[in-house]
């Protein structure tokens, strides 16, 4: 858990560049100031990230700056290109991101998980390992009040203390620096060097939760906001240590992506939902755990599915439960080329990728081996049947052209939904 140095307000309001090298420099360490490995930072345009490309620039030589165009407002696009202007004249290099439509619904949602998608790829072309964001104070107390509204009345828990200042997610690392400052202190600091900003107006639209809790909490209630995040991180910590402690001991994780969880050496029902959540989120390749209550209802069954993953009893491998993706929701085929992710949780590295300079003009794609597991004896192999089903392999056309080394063969595999490292 990493947390921000307090800061204090110098004399017009903004933030100074001392200040933020020194949250910066808690976040560290950090690859050299070199062009081949730039800091990225996202910017929407508005007052929050605008502030955080001109502080990052004030702290670091080779920075990029990506702007997600979401293509949700007509204004989008032509927002966009006045943003890439306005960090040129920063001396930010920029580079306009532009998604592809998704589907009505959530939008919210959907346009989190495709920014950061389209934000990670990015990141991998440019060989940028962190990628930094302008969440401030205000947001986290509003992340708190949201997650409190889930959990109701019940006792602190993890999921109370907010955004994490730094965490890994897929390929690169997400820092957000800016949590211990109120959004008044980015715009003190625009103002302070007369740069302007973009507004938009879905910040206003209460037809979104999120806007909502901005609009609708009190001093009181932001305050209360941090008490419960101090309190949650305390019980962060704990949870952290039982939890790398219960998985040192009752895990076994297999390099083909699934697990065998020795049940008889879990101390207690909680540590038990709490280390199947976790893992869980790791075997589905997911960002986020998922509901308590859900998992909690695993465990009372002793089996099933859920956020991706099958759990079953152990048998021919033991005592305790066995647990491995779910092969309807594996995701669809990809191009192979180097350093694509495929299913959350594999990625295919440049020793692996064909010798063709694009997979996708080559028609080489990486999917699942499905039916073509059968070919293989999984007992042999030493894993369960499901779990070889899951495992990806390379093909041209209905053709398996590569599978696996777990399978024998010599497509090499780098597992990136995290594990268990004890």
């Amino acid at each position: 858990m990493v947390v921000l140095p307090a800061t204090k307000y110098v004399m017009d309001g903004r933030i100074s560049a001392r200040e933020f090298a020194v949250c910066m420099e808690a976040l560290g360490p950090f690859l050299p100031d070199v062009p081949e490995a730039p800091m990225a930072v996202a910017v929407s345009g508005g007052a929050d990230s605008m502030a955080l490309a001109w502080l990052m620039r004030r702290w670091r030589r080779h920075v990029v700056a990506f702007v997600v165009d979401h293509g949700l407002r007509v204004e989008a696009a032509a927002e966009a290109a006045l943003t890439e202007e306005r960090l040129g004249k920063m001396g930010i290099e920029a580079q306009v991101l532009r998604l592809a439509p998704f589907p009505s619904g959530r939008v919210q949602e959907r346009a989190r998980a495709a920014r950061f998608a389209a934000l990670e790829a990015a990141c991998v072309e440019r060989g940028c390992v962190d990628v930094v964001l302008g969440h401030h104070q205000h947001d986290q107390d509003e992340t708190i009040w949201m997650r409190r509204e889930r959990v109701g009345a019940a006792p602190v828990s993890v999921g109370l203390r907010g955004m994490a200042a730094e965490v890994l997610r897929g390929r690169v690392r997400v820092l957000r620096p800016l949590l211990s400052f109120p959004p008044e202190r980015m715009r003190a600091t625009l103002r302070a060097e007369s740069l302007p900003w973009v507004e938009d107006p879905s910040n206003q639209n209460r037809r979104f939760e999120r806007v909502r809790w901005r609009q609708d909490l009190t001093g009181g209630m932001r305050e209360e906001a941090r008490m419960l995040q101090r309190e949650s991180q305390s019980v962060n910590v704990a949870y952290a240590q039982s939890l790398a402690v219960c998985m040192a001991r009752s895990v076994v994780w297999h390099p083909a992506g699934w697990c065998h969880v020795l049940l008889d050496s879990i101390g207690s029902r909680e540590l038990m939902a709490q280390l199947l959540a976790e893992l869980i989120r790791m075997v589905a390749g997911g960002a986020y755990r998922p509901a308590r209550d859900a998992v909690e209802r695993l465990v009372t069954r002793g089996e099933g599915t859920l956020g991706g993953v099958v759990l079953r009893r152990a048998g021919r491998f033991g005592d305790g439960i066995i647990m491995f993706r779910e092969e309807r929701a594996v995701a669809g085929a990809v191009p192979a080329v180097s350093g694509v992710l495929w299913d959350g949780r594999w990625i295919v590295p440049e020793s692996s990728a064909p010798e063709e300079a694009d997979g996708a003009v080559a028609g080489l794609y990486i999917a699942k081996l499905g039916d073509h597991a059968a070919r293989f004896d999984a007992r042999h192999l030493g894993m369960p049947s499901a779990a070889l089903r899951v495992l990806p392999g390379l093909y041209r056309g209905d053709c398996l052209l590569r599978v696996p080394v777990w399978c024998g063969g010599d497509l090499a595999l780098i597992w990136s939904s995290g594990g268990p490292i004890t």
